[in-house]
């Protein structure tokens, strides 16, 4: 079963490199440009993993995964920014923008485990 990725990032030239970096590893890539559509996407169809901007348009990534667990949606998340050098938000990985292939590679596989581990 192939696993789905949502990228919820503003910066198209961000999500189309992800996209295709993901569609390489063999994982089905959904993109949302902003965090309100994020939330529709996660509601309508819910990915394995989300990679979400920190600083997303209408609803911010951190806010966005607040508003998930609120909700008892236990998704993996993992955060990214070019405009922050970190964000310490316990259990979720953060990946500083630009980064490279394999680091975010390794952030979806140790976001699949999690999730592996988390109950439903």
């Amino acid at each position: 079963m192939q696993r789905s990725i949502l990228i919820a990032d503003d910066d198209p030239h961000v999500a189309d490199g992800l996209t295709g970096l993901l569609a390489a590893a063999g994982y089905r890539a959904r993109r949302a440009g902003d965090g309100a559509a994020a939330l529709f996407e996660i509601q309508r169809d819910p990915p394995d993993v989300v990679l979400a901007e920190v600083t997303l348009p209408r609803l911010d990534g951190v806010t966005l995964m607040r508003r998930l667990r609120s909700q008892g949606t236990c998704i993996p998340m993992v955060l990214l920014s070019a405009e922050f050098d970190y964000v310490d938000v316990p259990g979720v990985p953060f990946l500083h923008k630009p980064f490279n292939a394999d680091e975010v590679l390794q952030a979806i596989t140790h976001a699949l485990a999690r999730r592996r581990l988390t109950p439903a």
